[in-house]
C-alpha cells in the first residue's frame, strides 16, 4: 500500500491508499515565484496617483488568517508614502468577524512597520465605533469602522485566491467584510447563499458588486494586491486603482489555483492548509471538493483547528445540522441574530445534502461536527480505510491547498 501525505498545520499528515484505486492529485500549479519583491513593488507603487502631501491615509491589510507576507512589502509602502508628503498613516487590520490578532501574531504579520504606523483593530460588532456611509441596494445600512471618517482616503493590501463568497478574494473585499459592522457583513453573506452555495472562480457577479459599492462609499482609493503559490512564496504584486489591479490579480491567481481535475469522484480527501485555524477558514475546503464529488460522494476533510469551530460564530454549531429553508426561516423571522454565522450554516447544509462531510480534527470535538451534520473521526486512516467500504474500487481525488483551489471540471463552471 503506496503511503501519501498531505500538509497539517506546521506537520504532515501520512496515510496509505489499496493499490489497486485511481488516485488523481488536485494541487496548486508551480509558477515561478518574483525574483525581486521589492523592486516589482516600488515599480507598481507609482501607479497610486492620486497621493497628496500632507493627506490622511488608512492602509487597511488583511489579517494572519491570509497568506499575504505584509511584512515583506509594509516597509517599502510606508517608505513610499513618505516620499510622497504622507506623514499620518494608520494601519486598520481588516479582521472581518474575526477576532483580534495577539501581540506576537501582529509583529509576525507586520513585522517592523508596527513602529511606524498607528494600529487599529476594529471591533465589527461594537455600533459605537462604526458609521454609516451609505445604503445597500436592498435597504440596509453600509457601517464601517469610524477610523475610516478619520483620513482622507485608504489603501487595501490583500491577496487573491479563488473565493466562495465572493468568486476570488481580495479588491473591495479588504473593506466588505474586512472593516464593515457586524449588519452589512451578515446581509453580504446572506445574498450570497441565497443566491447559490458557491460563487467560487466567477469573477462578476452580484456580492463582488456590492463589495464594490460600499470599498467605495468607505473611501477606498487605492489598492496592493498580491498572488502567492501553494507555499506563500509571492508570484505577482500590482498596485493602482482597485478594479485594475483586483482584474489582473485575478488573472495571475488562475494560474496557480485554477487546475484540471476530474469530475464525479467517488471520494476525496482534503487538507484544509493553509486555513486551518479554526472551522471558519477550514470551510473553504468545501466548496471546490463539492464540485470535483458526485451526488452522494464523499469529501474527508483533515484539519487542525486549533481554535476549534467558529470563535465568533459559535451558534453555527447549532445552527449548521438544520436544513437551509428553516435556517433561513429563522433568520427571516428574527429568531437568529447572527446573520453571518447563519449563512455559512445555510451553505454547508446545502452542500451535505448532496455530499458526505466527513471531518478528521484535534480541534473539533464529535460531538460538535456531528451537531453541524458532519460525520467525525479522530484519525485519518481509520476514516479512510471505513469510508472505502461504501464503495466499489472508488475514484479518489487527493486536494493539496483545498481552500484556494479552484477545480477546472469539463461542463462545471461553479455550484
Amino acid at each position: 500500500m503506496p503511503d501519501f501525505q498531505l500538509p497539517y498545520g506546521n506537520s504532515k499528515i501520512y496515510f496509505s491508499l489499496p493499490d489497486n484505486l485511481r488516485v488523481h492529485y488536485i494541487e496548486p500549479r508551480e509558477v515561478e515565484p518574483i525574483k525581486e519583491l521589492k523592486e516589482e513593488l516600488n515599480s507598481s507603487l507609482n501607479n497610486l496617483r492620486f497621493l497628496r502631501p500632507g493627506a490622511r491615509v488608512a492602509i487597511i491589510a488583511d489579517d494572519i488568517t491570509r497568506p499575504t507576507p505584509t511584512h515583506l512589502i509594509l516597509p517599502t509602502v510606508l517608505d513610499f508614502l513618505e516620499g510622497a508628503g504622507i506623514r499620518e498613516v494608520s494601519l486598520i487590520v481588516a479582521l472581518g468577524t474575526h477576532r483580534p490578532m495577539t501581540q506576537s501574531e501582529l509583529e509576525r504579520k507586520y513585522g517592523e512597520a508596527l513602529d511606524r504606523v498607528n494600529l487599529i483593530q476594529p471591533d465589527f460588532r461594537d455600533p459605537e465605533k462604526q458609521v454609516r456611509v451609505g445604503t445597500m441596494p436592498n435597504g440596509a445600512p453600509i457601517e464601517v469602522t469610524k477610523e475610516l471618517s478619520k483620513v482622507d482616503f485608504s489603501i487595501g493590501i490583500g491577496c487573491v485566491t479563488p473565493h466562495h463568497v465572493s468568486g476570488f478574494s481580495g479588491g473591495s473585499k479588504i473593506v466588505l467584510p474586512g472593516v464593515s459592522g457586524e449588519r452589512t457583513v451578515g446581509e453580504m453573506h446572506m445574498l450570497s447563499a441565497r443566491l447559490r452555495r458557491s460563487f467560487l472562480g466567477i469573477e462578476e457577479n452580484e456580492v463582488r458588486n456590492l463589495m464594490d459599492l460600499v470599498a467605495e462609499k468607505a473611501g477606498l482609493r487605492g489598492l496592493i494586491d498580491l498572488v502567492v503559490d501553494g507555499i506563500g512564496r509571492p508570484t505577482w504584486i500590482g498596485a493602482g486603482g482597485v478594479k485594475e489591479v483586483f482584474k489582473e490579480a485575478v488573472k495571475e491567481s488562475r494560474k496557480i489555483y485554477e487546475v484540471e481535475s476530474p469530475g464525479n469522484l467517488d471520494i476525496v480527501i482534503a487538507s484544509s492548509y493553509p486555513a486551518d485555524i479554526e472551522f471558519w477558514q477550514a470551510h473553504k475546503s468545501l466548496y471546490p471538493a463539492d464540485m470535483v464529488l458526485r451526488d452522494g460522494g464523499t469529501l474527508i476533510l483533515v484539519t487542525p483547528c486549533p481554535e476549534g469551530v467558529a470563535r465568533t460564530h459559535p451558534e453555527v454549531i447549532e445552527l449548521a445540522g438544520l436544513p437551509p429553508e428553516e435556517i433561513d426561516r429563522r433568520v427571516r423571522s428574527g429568531l437568529v441574530k447572527d446573520l453571518i454565522g447563519a449563512a455559512n450554516s445555510m451553505v454547508w447544509s446545502k452542500i451535505r445534502s448532496r455530499i458526505r462531510v466527513v471531518i478528521v480534527s484535534e480541534g473539533i470535538r464529535e460531538d460538535e461536527a456531528r451537531s453541524m451534520g458532519f460525520e467525525w473521526y479522530g484519525e485519518l486512516q481509520e476514516a479512510i480505510d471505513k469510508e472505502l467500504r461504501r464503495f466499489n474500487k472508488p475514484k479518489i481525488g487527493i486536494m493539496k491547498n483545498a481552500p484556494e483551489l479552484l477545480p477546472k471540471v469539463q461542463g462545471i463552471s461553479s455550484l
